[in-house]
């Protein structure tokens, strides 16, 4: 999903949930829930949009608007234990926070 359309479908309320999560360090994606699909946000020439920092993507966000009644989730992912053999981790591991950066 582009950002365009993106903000289309916040200021339409039609969008689920938003995921932003941290990749490696400070690497960003953001995952976009609209009726049960799941979309990465994409710049203009599609390719996947990396803000650099969790500040930078809430307030993308924030700038959008529409975000009143989105739940938006942080989550850090760790590669680690499955680099060292071990299963990854099936929970949720999303953390609920708001665009004004404290947790709900």
């Amino acid at each position: 999903m582009k950002l365009n359309e993106l903000t289309e479908r916040a200021h339409s309320g039609q969008l689920d949930e938003i995921v932003i999560e941290s990749m490696e360090g400070d690497i960003f994606t953001l995952r976009i829930t609209t009726q049960g699909e799941i979309d990465t946000l994409l710049n203009e020439d599609g390719t996947i949009l990396t803000p650099q920092s969790l500040n930078a993507a809430k307030t993308l966000l924030r700038d959008i608007g529409g975000m009143d009644n989105v739940p938006i989730y942080f989550r850090h992912s760790v590669a680690h234990d499955e680099m060292m053999g071990s299963e990854a981790e099936t929970a949720d591991d999303r953390m609920s926070i708001t665009l004004e950066g404290q947790a709900r």
